[in-house]
């Protein structure tokens, strides 16, 4: 039987439709080797859907806004003290992303395929090597992925893209628990879809990762639906477990422009942090925490967030900090 190249898309807009167009007419050139399903949550036009074998469509996007619950992602500057923050996003998507990529692995089970390939949908993929190559390694192991490696921040497992044997699977892949995902998301330090997913491929399996860098050949693409995008993630303050003080950095981190922040600090301090190159970071002292009482970020001129600390003060110190060691390599 074939292999099945099982596609995750959240498509709502016209230019993100057309990516998915692209993936799925470059991988249909090799429909000897390989099947088509695309799941979505947004209705999947019709032309796409003639170039699958199978499509479904799930109107089910839920999404979290739980301060417990949205995902909190680390940054470590200099290599020194990580700060982990739930701020770099309105919304943890873990729940939404794993409905459908669990509800494609259970169909494609159920139709009797052994090896998946799943991709998210923003990619350009005119070397498709890599699927040769982990077909006939998933002939000897259960799953392969890849690791994004970076000095400053998470080298765990890159989301885009991993290949594993139905028949190994974890069974929570297989079948959504959405109370079970919620615990096991609470429970997380980071709350990393990606972490989570790592650990449930290689728990108990044979597993083969292979570095980031190998995808990215003869003019291949991932994340597209990052690059240029105008929000920044980390643009946000965060409480300092060291020194008790409260601190604010800014990182260009995906931009392709450079970006404009100011900060107003308790209605009164303003601080201007410049213009801001891609790939370049920030970091600003505000001074004791117990003294911060409101803060507004402006990023480019416009509102992005303001806070208000009386209101959250405690709560706010266990979900935007920085550790008070340096972190384990």
């Amino acid at each position: 039987m074939k292999d099945l190249v099982l596609i995750s898309s959240h498509c709502n807009t016209k230019l993100k439709e057309q990516t998915l167009r692209n993936l799925v007419n470059q991988i249909s050139t090799h429909e000897n080797y390989f099947d088509i399903m695309v799941v979505s949550h947004t209705i999947i036009p019709l032309d796409i859907q003639d170039k699958c074998n199978y499509t479904y469509y799930d109107k089910d996007n839920e999404l979290l806004y739980d301060w417990d619950l949205r995902s909190k992602p680390w940054f470590d500057p200099n290599n020194q003290r990580p700060i982990l923050s739930i701020f770099t996003g309105e919304f943890n998507t873990h729940l939404a992303a794993w409905r459908i990529i669990i509800m494609g692995n259970s169909i494609a089970k159920s139709l009797g395929y052994k090896k998946v390939h799943h991709f998210e949908y923003d990619i350009i993929l005119n070397d498709p090597s890599e699927l040769y190559d982990n077909s006939k390694l998933l002939d000897t192991h259960d799953v392969i992925f890849y690791n994004k490696t970076e000095n400053t921040v998470s080298d765990i497992l890159f989301g885009t893209y991993q290949a594993y044997r139905l028949d190994t699977l974890h069974t929570e892949l297989l079948v959504l628990d959405r109370e079970k995902l919620k615990s096991q998301i609470r429970k997380s330090k980071t709350k990393s879809p990606e972490g989570m997913l790592q650990s449930l491929l290689t728990e108990n399996r044979k597993f083969k990762c292979k570095p980031k860098s190998s995808l990215d050949t003869n003019g291949n693409f991932f994340g597209l639906s990052h690059n240029g995008q105008t929000s920044t993630a980390w643009c946000l303050p965060y409480y300092d477990k060291l020194t008790d003080t409260l601190e604010f950095i800014v990182w260009n981190m995906e931009g392709l422009s450079d970006i404009d922040v100011t900060i107003v600090y308790n209605k009164n301090h303003v601080t201007d942090f410049g213009s801001i190159p891609p790939k370049q970071w920030k970091s600003y002292s505000l001074g004791k925490y117990d003294d911060a009482n409101t803060l507004m970020v402006l990023l480019n001129n416009k509102i992005r967030d303001i806070y208000n600390f009386d209101s959250y003060r405690e709560k706010f110190k266990l979900n935007s900090y920085r550790e008070i060691n340096k972190r384990v390599i």
